[in-house]
């Protein structure tokens, strides 16, 4: 695979990822978030393991190892998200989570002992300054604080998944390694959602559309072939990418969800986009 076909494959990945946003938003109404991500990445994992069964049967330790890594900081992640996706509204759950774009080359320059690039700290600053706008417009939840504080910690742990994600799938196969990461976090989440007793399956027509969506198109596609574009990309071009995550389930939310747009929800949307315009011309700029 080239780089172009790498491009347009996690281009794909990221879009389908923004559409779990609404899905699970759906969802969350009846049953728990754990029990969501348990019912929906088992699932994933028993079609994905059908399908490509002979990869998991011969896949190396090197992939093994690199699915468990990955599955155990995504779940951490996604728990981050669907307990904060409750209080807060889908656009500004994805914008917020996907402040990871900037944060993956901090923290690598923060690992290489060196100061992050000038534009890249702009971006992150008008970032942060989007997100003090968009927790203004949540004051129809009473614990809208908590919820962006969840968001914010579900963007840092993603910044790290996607800097995991890039040094695991050059050592092993990429799609044993999503499988894997799958089933990882199916066996986490439902280890915990039998732990909080808040266990169940979807009950009605509705419930299981919306699971199947998440199932097939969110997992299976979204997270199960992401290491396979980023085996060909590095780390902070595939950050980059992912700014079509947020748009895609922002304009999701109010399209399809109703959510309202107000000035201060606007300038948030606004400054977060700049930031990840800027720092994707700038990464552009870089790797010409």
């Amino acid at each position: 695979m080239n780089k172009t076909n790498a491009r347009l494959l996690l281009a794909a990945v990221f879009m389908a990822r923004g559409t779990s946003f609404l899905f699970s938003k759906t969802l969350l109404r009846d049953l728990t978030p754990m029990g969501i991500l348990a019912v929906r990445f088992v699932c994933a994992f028993l079609v994905l393991g059908a399908l490509f069964h002979r990869k998991l049967l011969r896949c190396s330790r090197a992939s093994l190892r690199g699915g468990i890594i990955l599955g155990v900081l995504y779940t951490v992640c996604m728990a981050f998200e669907m307990y904060g996706l409750r209080l807060v509204d889908t656009g500004v759950s994805a914008l917020i989570e996907n402040m990871a774009i900037v944060l993956v080359p901090i923290f690598t320059a923060i690992t290489a002992r060196a100061w992050p690039n000038r534009k890249t700290m702009v971006c992150a600053a008008l970032a942060v300054i989007g997100v003090g706008f968009l927790s203004r417009t949540q004051g129809h939840s009473p614990n809208a604080a908590l919820g962006i504080l969840l968001v914010v910690l579900a963007a840092v742990t993603y910044a790290f998944c996607i800097l995991a994600t890039e040094r695991v799938s050059r050592d092993g196969d990429p799609v044993a390694i999503g499988i894997i990461q799958l089933g990882t976090m199916g066996a986490l989440s439902l280890a915990a959602s039998l732990c909080m007793g808040g266990f169940s399956l979807p009950q009605t027509g509705h419930q299981w559309l919306m699971m199947m969506l998440l199932v097939l198109l969110c997992s299976c596609f979204g997270f199960a072939f992401q290491p396979l574009g980023q085996k060909y990309l590095p780390a902070e071009e595939a950050a980059v990418l992912t700014v079509l995550n947020p748009v895609t389930a922002s304009v999701m939310g109010i399209l399809i969800a109703g959510e309202s747009m107000s000035v201060s929800k606007a300038i948030g949307y606004l400054l977060i986009l700049i930031a990840l315009v800027l720092y994707n011309l700038h990464a552009s700029r870089r790797a010409s």
